[in-house]
C-alpha cells in the first residue's frame, strides 16, 4: 500500500549500493598493485575518460589507451579482472532499497555513470537487474552527471513527473542537480541516516 505521493524511487549505484566503479581510490589501489605511478596515467586518463564513460570507447580500448603506451609485466585481461574485483557490492543497503521499493509502491530506477564493462560486471555483481525496474547507465544513453537529462530519461521511462520522484547520490553537487531539477533529492551518507531521510518524506521503512 502506498504511503505517500511518490511513485519513483532513483538512486545512484557507487556509493549507495556498493563501492565506487572506476574511481581516484581505485586506480590508486590498481597502481600500487601493478606498481605504476599514478601521475604517470593520469593526463590519459583524463583525456579519455569522459569519452569511455559516455560510451564512445570500450573498457579494452581505454585501459590500452591509459596504461599500455609502454610495455608491461601484466597483460590487459590481468588488469580487468583486477578491477572487476574492486567492485563490491554492500547487500544490506541493496536489501534496504529493495524492501523500500515494496513496501511503498515504487519503481525503483538507478542512474550512475559507469563505463562499459565495468557497468555490466556490476549489474551481475550487485544482482541489481533484480532490484531496479529499469537503469540510466552513461555507457548507454551516451550522457553523464550532471547532465540534467540523465534525470529527465528516467522520469519519462517511468512517466512521473520530478515532484513525484525521489533521488538518493553519495556526491553531493549531483543532489544538487536533481533538488534543482524538482527532485526530492538527499546525500546518502549512511543507511540509517537514510532510512530517517526516507521516514520524513513519508515512506514506510
Amino acid at each position: 500500500m502506498k504511503s505517500s505521493a511518490f511513485r519513483l524511487l532513483c538512486c545512484d549505484i557507487g556509493g549507495v549500493l556498493g563501492t565506487n566503479g572506476w574511481d581516484t581510490e581505485l586506480r590508486n589501489k590498481v597502481c600500487a598493485h601493478f606498481k605504476i605511478a599514478p601521475e604517470s596515467i593520469e593526463e590519459r586518463h583524463r583525456l579519455m575518460f569522459d569519452t569511455y564513460e559516455r560510451g564512445f570507447m570500450d573498457l579494452e580500448t581505454y585501459l590500452r589507451y591509459v596504461f599500455f603506451e609502454e610495455p608491461r609485466t601484466f597483460s590487459l585481461e590481468e588488469l580487468r579482472d583486477y578491477i572487476y574485483a574492486g567492485s563490491q557490492p554492500w547487500p544490506e543497503n541493496i536489501a534496504f532499497f529493495s524492501r523500500i521499493k515494496k513496501i511503498n509502491g515504487l519503481k525503483l530506477a538507478l542512474i550512475s555513470n559507469e563505463g562499459q564493462g565495468i557497468a555490466r560486471h556490476r549489474v551481475d555483481a550487485f544482482g541489481l537487474r533484480e532490484l531496479a525496474d529499469f537503469l540510466v547507465i552513461s555507457h548507454c544513453v551516451h550522457l553523464r552527471k550532471p547532465d540534467r537529462q540523465m534525470w529527465q530519461l528516467a522520469l519519462d521511462l517511468a512517466q512521473v513527473s520530478a515532484a513525484e520522484a525521489i533521488y538518493v547520490d553519495d556526491r553531493a553537487p549531483f543532489v544538487q542537480v536533481a533538488a534543482d531539477w524538482g527532485f526530492a533529492a538527499f546525500q546518502h551518507v549512511s543507511l540509517d541516516a537514510t532510512r530517517e531521510r526516507f521516514q520524513k518524506l513519508g515512506l514506510m521503512t
